[in-house]
């Protein structure tokens, strides 16, 4: 009898945290199911590379994840281009505003270097952070 007891424990347990990893997942996927709802807020910047245009504008990440997921071609690996709200090309691609110097430019414009470093002042907040949590007393 007492094997059974801890037979049916065991299965309960089991249960009890498959259904928690079901509630978990329902509740952190998006409604499409597609972008994580942590990643679809707040804004992005965007440039165009059209060079009668090189407008530069913000738009929400939710709006640019939603078109990279519907537009994405397996056989390329990088981001589809926009269509820019200026020039109407589709010539526009996510890019970074610096923190220090104001320069918005592509992601990852200095090769195998933070791909928010600035290729004019050379400043990386991502570097930054990184040298802050590892300081003592950082985060």
């Amino acid at each position: 009898m007492e094997k059974r007891v801890k037979k049916n424990a065991l299965i309960g347990v089991i249960v009890g945290f498959l259904v928690l990893a079901a509630g978990i997942t329902y509740m952190t996927r998006s409604p499409k199911g597609g972008i994580p709802k942590h990643f679809a807020q707040g804004m992005t910047w965007v440039k165009c590379r059209n060079p009668g245009c090189r407008a530069e504008y913000q738009i929400s990440k939710k709006e640019y994840f939603e078109y990279v997921e519907e537009h994405h071609d397996p056989q390329i690996p990088r981001a589809p281009l926009l269509i820019c709200q200026q020039c109407g090309q589709k010539s526009v691609y996510r890019a970074v505003r610096c923190e220090r110097c104001g320069l918005v430019f592509e992601m990852g414009s200095v090769p195998g270097d933070y791909n928010d470093r600035c290729p004019e002042c050379r400043y990386s907040k991502l570097e930054n952070e990184k040298k802050t949590a590892a300081a003592p007393g950082g985060r």
